[in-house]
């Protein structure tokens, strides 16, 4: 296998790139001109450009089989049009430049495209998209959109995965960020009956990667990626807080969140705001919802079993955030 990664220095593309190096695949990272290499990568082929511009998307894809595209606004804030021209408009740049050399796309989405779903249904992958509850969701239909016309149409080999909450050492949303607030002692959980947290651990998505681009009946196919456990959002945070001495996290009414955020996200404009609001309607969805996704077909078709349970994981962000 020769394989391009996009998105290869984010957190899930580190993590991807060097799981493609111990299995000796022959490994080029699209890397944005600004971005540094990490250490470790002396044996990956460095292709710069911009996922945006199109002939630099054609000139990386040159001489692979077989392409990991991760690039895109994982943010659940900022405008429509930036996540449209980067996460939407750089997806039909790889899908197009994939098609003309036959390579086999393996599509990294979110389980977000099931939108209003997640809080009322148990979303496996025969569930229809739901309604978007902002930008990041919206941007993430639209790349299935274009994977299924295409797929369709004959013209693209494509795998879809849909990661649930991606967390483990280096992980910013599903952990660092969330050790912020919990030391600020912002009310982190949304409502107060106990609900599932979709969690995936960063090795776990790998694995299901690699086998959704090893497995010839995995083209055309579409696959939920979690840990497949029964960890609460408090179990989560509870144990997170502990790791780092944080107080217990607070609770927040669901009913309320739901009221505030879109009034927030009305206001929540730049100059006067340049970061993200304190709640969305994306985070609403999933830390208010029982995020429940099945992963019968990633086992069933792939033979995927977790490669490190919750207690390795959480283990691991143990020793890690004690370290640094």
């Amino acid at each position: 296998m020769k394989a391009l990664v996009t998105g290869a220095t984010g957190f899930i593309g580190q993590y991807l790139v060097r799981r493609l190096l111990a299995e000796a695949v022959t490994v080029r990272a699209f890397v944005l001109p600004s971005d540094p290499v990490p250490e470790g990568w002396e044996a990956v082929e460095i292709a710069r450009g911009d996922i945006t511009n199109a002939a630099a998307v054609e000139k990386a894809v040159q001489g692979v089989d077989t392409v990991f595209h991760l690039a895109a606004i994982v943010q659940d804030w900022g405008s429509q049009d930036w996540h449209e021209a980067v996460t939407v408009q750089g997806t039909q740049n790889v899908f197009v430049a994939a098609a003309a050399v036959d390579a086999h796309v393996i599509l990294v989405s979110s389980v977000t495209v099931y939108g209003h779903h997640i809080a009322e249904h148990v979303c496996d992958e025969r569930r229809a998209h739901g309604k978007p509850q902002g930008p990041y969701s919206r941007s993430k239909q639209a790349q299935e959109h274009l994977a299924t016309a295409m797929i369709h149409s004959d013209d693209l080999r494509c795998t879809i995965v849909r990661p649930g909450n991606v967390y483990g050492v280096g992980s910013k949303l599903w952990v660092n960020e969330v050790i912020n607030e919990l030391r600020r002692g912002t009310p982190s959980l949304i409502g107060k009956d106990a609900k599932n947290a979709g969690l995936c651990h960063v090795n776990n998505l790998v694995e299901i990667l690699w086998l959704a681009a090893t497995k010839p009946d995995a083209v055309g196919q579409t696959y939920n990626a979690t840990d497949g456990i029964d960890v609460t959002w408090a179990q989560y945070f509870n144990d997170l807080a502990a790791i780092v001495s944080a107080p217990t996290p607070k609770h927040i009414p669901r009913g309320l969140v739901k009221v505030i955020a879109p009034i927030l996200e009305a206001i929540w404009r730049p100059p006067l705001f340049k970061t993200r609001p304190p709640l969305t309607r994306e985070a609403l969805n999933l830390v208010g919802s029982d995020n429940r996704f099945p992963i019968d077909n990633a086992v069933n078709e792939l033979g995927y079993s977790p490669v490190i349970s919750y207690a390795e994981a959480m283990a691991e962000l143990k020793e890690h955030l004690t370290a640094h």
